[in-house]
């Protein structure tokens, strides 16, 4: 009765619709806008090639995100010159039309040296250094909150200590 092509694309539908988005970890490179911008596109406005429009209902768990390393010296909060590029970028994307009505949480996050109070602080005082440059490129303030997790969520686990895992991460806000 159906043909194998619309089958898969059928499947295809149902995975997507199905699979939480993934984190996109851009890593240490600075990430181009429309890479941060689609990322961070919430799920209802995603739109598929072809025309076919992805629409996240009640139960989809997809969550716009991404993940950029911002080279935190060890025990610092201070964003280097070098990643700067990375924040304007960001909130260029953060200013696009198709972003403007979301609300977003920036989360620190640092590696497993040192206690866990110390790093919870840090990791905060982190993610609050991201908020307050991002407001400087004129993303308003009520759309951003900041959120720290220590070394509870490691990007990489077989190196609790790496500078990999020192990273901020931008999340849709819930509604």
């Amino acid at each position: 009765m159906y043909g194998t092509g619309w089958i898969a694309a059928t499947a295809l539908l149902v995975a997507l619709w199905c699979t939480p988005a993934a984190a996109m970890d851009f890593g240490e490179r600075t990430p181009e806008v429309d890479e941060l911008a689609d990322a961070l596109t919430p799920p209802t406005a995603r739109r598929l090639k072809r025309g076919v429009a992805v629409v996240a209902g009640a139960n989809s768990v997809g969550v716009a995100r991404a993940s950029m390393q911002i080279g935190f010296d060890f025990g610092s909060s201070r964003i280097p010159e070098r990643d700067h590029p990375k924040l304007l970028r960001l909130a260029e994307a953060l200013g696009r039309p198709a972003l403007a009505g979301s609300n977003y949480v920036v989360i620190g996050h640092t590696d497993a040296a040192g206690s866990l109070a110390v790093n919870d602080r840090l990791s905060l005082s982190r993610a609050q250094a991201v908020v307050e440059a991002l407001v400087r490129q004129g993303i308003g303030a009520q759309r951003l909150s900041a959120e720290g997790r220590g070394p509870r969520e490691l990007l990489n686990p077989e190196r609790p200590q790496g500078a990999e895992n020192r990273r901020v991460e931008v999340r849709l806000a819930a509604p």
